[in-house]
């Protein structure tokens, strides 16, 4: 009865390896299958194969025109902050020195129309020189003055009040003194800057 037993036992281990041999197969087959997508064809479609059109790819546009795009537009709106901000802090102060030195110019004119100043000849090593601007202010005064000196002219500052007989407490830039009206004449209309705010003064 043992040995029944045993080729009983024999015989069902054979089967139980079998099934399982067959499962595995199975399965390795189902991840074959899985693993190629075949997509159904009919008979019409293989009569009209010569018909049929090749899928053309679709276009995709670059991704460089995409970035280059969106580093224009950061660009751009960087640059109008900085140029807002540069107007922000220094525009205003521009733009008040230049209407405050405008009304300076305009009252010193009126000051000047109205009375006849006499620029004394003892304050000076010349006969003439060239009035250019007035300020209230001796520093916008010698700011002019740094300019006219680096483009390579004798300028200098003086107080109205202590050079002539006016008793105006503003200050004046010059190109001079010359011994010669025609030096003079000569400085004067040697840029359009000195012809447009220059004035000959002669010495008394």
């Amino acid at each position: 009865m043992s040995e029944r037993t045993n080729e009983e036992k024999l015989r069902i281990l054979q089967e139980r390896l079998a099934q399982i041999q067959e499962k595995k197969e199975r399965k390795k087959e189902d991840k074959v299958d899985n693993k190629k997508h075949v997509a159904p064809v009919f008979e019409e479609d293989l009569v009209n194969e010569n018909e049929i059109d090749p899928i053309s790819p679709t276009p995709r546009e670059p991704k460089n025109k995409s970035t280059r795009l969106k580093y224009f537009i950061i660009f751009f709106i960087i640059s109008i902050l900085g140029y807002g901000m540069y107007v922000f802090m220094f525009g205003s102060g521009i733009s008040e020195s230049f209407f405050s030195s405008n009304e300076i110019k305009e009252v010193a004119e009126e000051i000047l129309d109205n009375e006849e100043i006499v620029y004394y000849q003892s304050d000076f090593n010349g006969k003439y020189i060239i009035l250019l601007n007035s300020f209230e202010s001796v520093s916008d005064a010698n700011f002019e003055v740094k300019q006219f000196v680096n483009e390579g002219y004798d300028c200098n500052v003086f107080q109205l009040s202590g050079v002539s007989n006016s008793k105006e407490e503003i200050f004046q830039t010059y190109i001079g003194p010359f011994n010669k009206l025609e030096e003079a004449n000569q400085y004067l209309n040697s840029s359009d800057r000195t012809q447009n705010t220059g004035k000959i003064i002669t010495l008394q």
